[in-house]
Protein backbone atom coordinates (compact mmCIF):
# COMPACT_ATOMS: atom_id res chain seq x y z
CA UNK A 1 0.00 0.00 0.00
CA UNK A 2 2.55 2.88 0.48
CA UNK A 3 4.13 1.66 -2.40
CA UNK A 4 1.38 2.42 -4.43
CA UNK A 5 0.73 5.84 -2.94
CA UNK A 6 4.18 6.66 -3.81
CA UNK A 7 4.04 5.63 -7.09
CA UNK A 8 0.54 7.84 -7.50
CA UNK A 9 2.09 10.75 -6.12
CA UNK A 10 5.06 10.60 -8.65
CA UNK A 11 3.28 9.59 -11.40
CA UNK A 12 -0.32 10.17 -11.27
CA UNK A 13 -2.44 13.23 -11.85
CA UNK A 14 -1.74 15.58 -8.73
CA UNK A 15 2.16 14.86 -9.31
CA UNK A 16 4.36 18.33 -9.64
CA UNK A 17 4.69 19.82 -13.21
CA UNK A 18 8.03 19.75 -15.05
CA UNK A 19 9.90 22.84 -16.88
CA UNK A 20 12.14 22.19 -19.68
CA UNK A 21 14.62 25.13 -19.83
CA UNK A 22 17.56 25.24 -22.29
CA UNK A 23 20.63 26.50 -21.01
CA UNK A 24 23.58 28.96 -22.18
CA UNK A 25 27.06 29.00 -21.52
CA UNK A 26 28.21 31.84 -19.57
CA UNK A 27 30.46 33.35 -22.11
CA UNK A 28 27.13 33.50 -24.34
CA UNK A 29 25.63 35.19 -22.19
CA UNK A 30 28.23 38.18 -21.55
CA UNK A 31 28.75 38.22 -25.33
CA UNK A 32 24.71 38.56 -25.73
CA UNK A 33 24.56 41.40 -23.52
CA UNK A 34 28.17 43.28 -24.63
CA UNK A 35 26.13 43.32 -28.24
CA UNK A 36 23.43 44.69 -26.63
CA UNK A 37 24.87 47.65 -25.03
CA UNK A 38 26.78 48.31 -28.30
CA UNK A 39 23.17 48.02 -29.69
CA UNK A 40 22.37 50.72 -27.33
CA UNK A 41 24.75 53.20 -27.34
CA UNK A 42 24.25 53.51 -31.67
CA UNK A 43 21.17 53.94 -30.97
CA UNK A 44 21.55 56.80 -28.45
CA UNK A 45 24.76 58.30 -30.31
CA UNK A 46 22.35 58.14 -34.03
CA UNK A 47 19.58 60.26 -31.88
CA UNK A 48 22.28 62.47 -30.65
CA UNK A 49 23.12 63.02 -34.30
CA UNK A 50 20.17 63.41 -35.74
CA UNK A 51 18.84 65.68 -33.07
CA UNK A 52 21.49 67.68 -33.87
CA UNK A 53 20.36 68.13 -37.48
CA UNK A 54 16.63 68.19 -36.80
CA UNK A 55 17.38 71.74 -34.23
CA UNK A 56 20.00 73.05 -36.64
CA UNK A 57 23.00 72.95 -33.95
CA UNK A 58 26.05 72.15 -36.16
CA UNK A 59 29.00 71.02 -33.74
CA UNK A 60 32.01 72.04 -36.03
CA UNK A 61 30.53 75.75 -35.28
CA UNK A 62 30.36 75.57 -31.94
CA UNK A 63 33.86 74.10 -31.72
CA UNK A 64 34.87 76.81 -33.74
CA UNK A 65 32.92 79.62 -31.50
CA UNK A 66 34.52 77.88 -28.52
CA UNK A 67 38.13 78.19 -30.32
CA UNK A 68 37.76 81.92 -30.65
CA UNK A 69 36.37 82.47 -27.56
CA UNK A 70 39.03 80.67 -25.84
CA UNK A 71 41.60 82.25 -27.80
CA UNK A 72 39.78 86.32 -27.10
CA UNK A 73 40.21 85.13 -23.48
CA UNK A 74 43.66 85.05 -24.01
CA UNK A 75 44.33 88.08 -25.45
CA UNK A 76 42.26 89.91 -22.84
CA UNK A 77 44.03 88.13 -20.01
CA UNK A 78 47.00 89.64 -22.06
CA UNK A 79 45.92 92.76 -22.15
CA UNK A 80 45.23 92.30 -18.48
CA UNK A 81 48.37 91.74 -17.50
CA UNK A 82 49.83 94.92 -19.96
CA UNK A 83 47.19 97.31 -18.20
CA UNK A 84 48.11 95.60 -14.33
CA UNK A 85 52.02 96.95 -15.37
CA UNK A 86 51.37 100.19 -16.33
CA UNK A 87 49.34 100.70 -13.53
CA UNK A 88 52.11 99.54 -11.36
CA UNK A 89 54.57 101.70 -13.07
CA UNK A 90 52.19 104.93 -12.70
CA UNK A 91 51.67 104.50 -9.36
CA UNK A 92 55.37 104.41 -9.02
CA UNK A 93 55.59 107.34 -11.05
CA UNK A 94 53.03 108.98 -8.55
CA UNK A 95 54.96 108.00 -5.37
CA UNK A 96 58.44 109.46 -7.06
CA UNK A 97 55.97 112.90 -8.11
CA UNK A 98 54.86 112.80 -4.42
CA UNK A 99 58.17 112.56 -2.73
CA UNK A 100 59.70 114.96 -4.91
CA UNK A 101 56.90 117.34 -4.32
CA UNK A 102 57.36 116.73 -0.56
CA UNK A 103 61.29 117.60 -0.74
CA UNK A 104 59.68 120.73 -3.12
CA UNK A 105 57.38 122.17 0.10
CA UNK A 106 60.22 121.28 2.68
CA UNK A 107 62.90 123.14 0.30
CA UNK A 108 60.65 126.17 -0.06
CA UNK A 109 59.61 126.01 3.41
CA UNK A 110 63.48 126.73 4.44
CA UNK A 111 64.06 129.23 1.82
CA UNK A 112 60.96 131.22 3.19
CA UNK A 113 62.35 131.09 6.59
CA UNK A 114 66.31 131.82 5.22
CA UNK A 115 64.46 134.69 3.29
CA UNK A 116 62.54 136.05 6.64
CA UNK A 117 66.13 136.00 8.06
CA UNK A 118 67.70 137.89 5.70
CA UNK A 119 64.95 140.85 5.54
CA UNK A 120 65.50 140.97 9.36
CA UNK A 121 69.31 141.11 9.14
CA UNK A 122 68.84 143.58 6.10
CA UNK A 123 66.32 145.85 8.03
CA UNK A 124 68.88 145.56 11.13
CA UNK A 125 71.77 146.94 8.92
CA UNK A 126 69.67 149.41 7.42
CA UNK A 127 68.95 151.19 10.78
CA UNK A 128 73.02 150.84 11.41
CA UNK A 129 73.69 152.42 8.41
CA UNK A 130 71.11 155.11 8.53
CA UNK A 131 72.45 156.29 11.98
CA UNK A 132 75.64 156.92 10.82
CA UNK A 133 76.65 155.92 14.64
CA UNK A 134 77.15 152.17 15.83
CA UNK A 135 78.16 151.31 19.30
CA UNK A 136 81.43 150.34 20.49
CA UNK A 137 82.48 146.71 20.57
CA UNK A 138 80.62 143.83 19.47
CA UNK A 139 76.24 143.66 19.53
CA UNK A 140 74.06 140.86 18.48
CA UNK A 141 70.43 141.34 17.01
CA UNK A 142 67.86 139.07 15.81
CA UNK A 143 68.61 136.39 18.21
CA UNK A 144 66.19 133.28 17.84
CA UNK A 145 66.37 130.01 19.72
CA UNK A 146 63.51 127.23 18.46
CA UNK A 147 63.00 123.29 18.12
CA UNK A 148 65.03 121.50 15.66
CA UNK A 149 62.55 118.31 14.86
CA UNK A 150 62.87 116.00 17.71
CA UNK A 151 62.03 117.47 20.96
CA UNK A 152 65.62 117.70 22.63
CA UNK A 153 67.28 119.04 19.63
CA UNK A 154 67.28 123.28 19.34
CA UNK A 155 68.59 125.44 16.36
CA UNK A 156 70.01 129.07 17.18
CA UNK A 157 70.93 131.92 14.85
CA UNK A 158 71.66 135.48 15.49
CA UNK A 159 73.74 138.47 13.83
CA UNK A 160 76.77 139.93 15.29
CA UNK A 161 78.09 143.74 14.43
CA UNK A 162 81.43 145.29 15.59
CA UNK A 163 81.01 148.72 16.00
CA UNK A 164 83.57 151.44 16.92
CA UNK A 165 86.48 152.17 14.78
CA UNK A 166 87.30 148.39 13.78
CA UNK A 167 90.85 148.17 13.93
CA UNK A 168 90.90 144.43 13.36
CA UNK A 169 88.65 141.64 12.51
CA UNK A 170 86.88 140.21 15.63
CA UNK A 171 87.47 136.37 16.24
CA UNK A 172 85.42 134.20 18.39
CA UNK A 173 82.67 131.74 19.09
CA UNK A 174 78.99 131.04 20.18
CA UNK A 175 78.75 128.77 23.42
CA UNK A 176 75.54 127.62 25.09
CA UNK A 177 74.73 127.49 28.61
CA UNK A 178 71.41 125.53 29.46
CA UNK A 179 69.34 124.86 31.87
CA UNK A 180 67.93 121.89 32.15
CA UNK A 181 65.33 120.12 34.12
CA UNK A 182 65.06 116.28 35.11
CA UNK A 183 63.01 114.85 37.53
CA UNK A 184 62.48 118.10 39.16
CA UNK A 185 66.20 118.83 39.80
CA UNK A 186 67.98 121.41 37.78
CA UNK A 187 71.22 121.12 35.94
CA UNK A 188 73.35 123.34 33.93
CA UNK A 189 74.92 121.97 30.85
CA UNK A 190 77.71 124.02 28.71
CA UNK A 191 77.63 123.85 24.98
CA UNK A 192 79.64 122.79 23.16
CA UNK A 193 81.65 120.87 26.58
CA UNK A 194 84.96 122.30 25.55
CA UNK A 195 87.62 124.69 27.02
CA UNK A 196 87.07 128.26 26.43
CA UNK A 197 89.78 128.96 24.21
CA UNK A 198 89.34 126.10 21.98
CA UNK A 199 88.84 127.21 18.07
CA UNK A 200 86.22 124.53 17.79
CA UNK A 201 82.94 126.41 15.73
CA UNK A 202 85.31 129.81 15.49
CA UNK A 203 84.19 132.73 12.93
CA UNK A 204 86.01 136.00 12.26
CA UNK A 205 84.31 139.11 10.72
CA UNK A 206 85.12 142.51 10.11
CA UNK A 207 81.79 144.23 10.70
CA UNK A 208 78.71 141.71 10.31
CA UNK A 209 78.47 137.91 10.77
CA UNK A 210 75.48 135.56 10.94
CA UNK A 211 76.13 132.80 13.19
CA UNK A 212 73.66 129.59 13.26
CA UNK A 213 74.37 126.65 15.12
CA UNK A 214 72.33 123.32 16.57
CA UNK A 215 72.74 121.89 20.22
CA UNK A 216 71.09 118.57 21.85
CA UNK A 217 69.80 118.10 25.50
CA UNK A 218 69.64 114.51 26.83
CA UNK A 219 66.98 112.52 26.31
CA UNK A 220 64.38 113.01 29.32
CA UNK A 221 64.84 116.53 30.04
CA UNK A 222 63.34 119.69 29.52
CA UNK A 223 65.09 123.29 28.48
CA UNK A 224 64.24 125.70 30.94
CA UNK A 225 66.76 128.56 29.83
CA UNK A 226 69.80 128.91 28.61
CA UNK A 227 72.47 131.67 28.09
CA UNK A 228 74.12 132.45 24.69
CA UNK A 229 77.84 133.91 24.93
CA UNK A 230 80.46 135.05 22.70
CA UNK A 231 83.83 134.37 23.57
CA UNK A 232 86.72 136.14 22.02
CA UNK A 233 89.58 134.23 20.90
CA UNK A 234 92.10 133.69 21.90
CA UNK A 235 91.31 133.36 25.23
CA UNK A 236 87.84 132.41 25.59
CA UNK A 237 87.09 135.70 27.36
CA UNK A 238 83.32 136.72 27.40
CA UNK A 239 82.55 139.99 24.67
CA UNK A 240 78.56 139.45 25.12
CA UNK A 241 75.88 137.56 27.05
CA UNK A 242 71.81 137.35 26.13
CA UNK A 243 69.82 135.54 28.41
CA UNK A 244 66.48 133.47 27.11
CA UNK A 245 64.21 132.08 29.72
CA UNK A 246 61.07 131.46 27.84
CA UNK A 247 61.62 129.17 24.78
Amino acid sequence: MRMLRRLRSNFGIGSSRMAIRSQLAWYWRWLLNVLMMVLVAAVVWWLVQTSYGITGFDIEEAKAHLAKLTEDNHVMKSELETARGTLSELDRQLQIEKAAQGELARTVTQLQDENASLKEDLAFLRNIMSSGTTPEGIGMSNLKVERDGKPNEYRYRMLLTQGGQRKQDFKGKVQIVARVAKDGAMTTLTIPDTPPADATGAFEFRFYQKVEGRFSIPDGTSLKGLDVRVLALPGGQVKLSRTINQL
